[in-house]
């Protein structure tokens, strides 16, 4: 028998995935420090709550010198492949998640060997001063993964730019666990782009990637957890990534190493190109780190009940005033700005402002506002390469 790096080793015992006949421990060997890094990434699909002993490990999976390691919570299930230092065997099964990275995380990077016994369901972690068993569980009990023949909507998308999309529109959707539909991400795809849509009623986030979809027309909710999940996988990479999407109401999304399916929401999203004003013909804009420094000092001096900022635009400044009547504080500051439009006094909260403020990447940002009752859009003032973003604030009412 030979290994997959192309070693020849001694034909110790047979096996396949269901099947062994067992004639001594089978090893493998891995990077420890690769090892960890990419359980700790799918060790965020486990739920400790849960009340299913076997959705608390990882399904180790050893087939042709790859381990693919998988964990579920029953919605959303994230699966890597890691390659093998060296491999005599393929077989499966669930090992105890939280007892393994505890121990991982000790380990300085180095080979680590793993035998496991088929007979006893044991594994010995060997590494350069010690080792450790664990007990394991057989690997057909853990959930398997369905397998899709039929054709789904397909979709490639730059691994940078869903990324960005996004971390700008997960801090529009709701919190609210009463408005599920609300929490996630609506992704509507059009032949010509893909926009990655969020809101909670009171802030709205567009951000449009424009790219060839292969005439593709459809859209979908993202629950907030794989969405979450997603972008921490793919910040940093420079890749691409897959999606699919199939009739059963769930999503396959590729993003190499790595591979997650989920279930998406099926409740009607709200129309929200129908909320974004086409006629907000008062244009400021404002240096952005100028307005962030000003908005976070005068949100001080804040109702905290409201966060209540007002904003008195004239031409050539803007002035940002708050107040707490309660405690007789208040606040203002003047600003410098480029401002076209009749003189409006409008009132935010200051702290959804912040976070639509931090998600802009341009050096200057763009408010288009209308009237004190309407809402306002926030632009950056250069879009990127690719995108277009749009984000939405809902006004708050200030006394005359």
């Amino acid at each position: 028998m030979k290994s997959t790096n192309g070693h020849s080793q001694k034909k110790h015992y047979l096996c396949d995935i269901n099947k062994t006949i067992y004639k001594g421990p089978m090893k493998y060997i891995v990077t420890s420090t690769l090892l960890y890094s990419r359980l700790q990434t799918v060790d965020r699909v486990i739920t400790q709550k849960n009340s299913t002993p076997i959705l608390k490990c990882f399904l180790f999976r050893f087939q042709d010198g790859i381990l693919e390691v998988t964990a579920t919570d029953n919605d959303t299930t994230l699966q890597c492949h890691i390659p093998l230092v060296e491999s005599d065997s393929n077989t499966s099964f669930a090992v105890p998640a939280k007892q393994l990275l505890d121990i991982l995380k000790e380990i300085p990077e180095q080979p680590l060997t793993i035998e496991f016994n088929p007979t006893t369901l044991q594994i010995d972690i060997i590494y350069q001063s010690g080792h450790f068993c664990l007990q394991t569980e057989q690997g057909d009990v853990f959930p398997m993964l369905k397998e899709y023949t039929e054709e789904g909507h397909e979709i490639t998308i730059r691994a940078n730019h869903l990324s960005r999309s996004f971390g700008s529109a997960i801090i529009a959707a709701s919190v609210d666990e009463s408005r599920k539909v609300m929490s996630g991400l609506f992704i509507d795809i059009t032949p010509q782009d893909v926009s990655v849509v969020a809101s909670d009623g009171h802030k709205l986030v567009c951000f449009k990637i424009i790219c060839d979809t292969k005439n593709t027309t459809t859209n979908f909710v993202l629950p907030r957890k794989p969405a979450t999940l997603l972008r921490s996988i793919i910040d940093k990479q420079q890749g691409d990534v897959i999606l699919r999407t199939f009739a059963d109401g769930s999503a396959v999304i590729e993003a190499e190493p790595y591979t997650m399916t989920c279930r998406l929401l099926q409740e009607k999203y709200p129309n929200y190109r129908n909320v974004i004003p086409q006629s907000n013909n008062n244009i400021a804009t404002i240096d952005k780190a100028s307005l962030l420094g000003s908005v976070r000092r005068v949100l001080v001096a804040s109702d905290k009940a409201t966060s209540l900022i007002k904003f008195t635009f004239e031409p050539g400044k803007v002035t940002l005033m708050t107040e707490n009547v309660n405690y007789a504080q208040s606040a203002e500051e003047k600003l410098v700005c480029q401002y076209e439009g009749i003189p409006l006094r409008i009132g935010f909260r200051g702290d959804y402002l912040l976070d639509l403020l931090n998600n802009i990447q341009s050096s200057d940002v763009i408010l288009k506002l209308s009237d004190p009752s309407k809402a306002g859009l926030i632009l950056p003032s250069e879009q990127e390469e690719g995108t277009d973003v749009i984000m939405l604030l809902m006004p708050l009412l200030i006394a005359n």
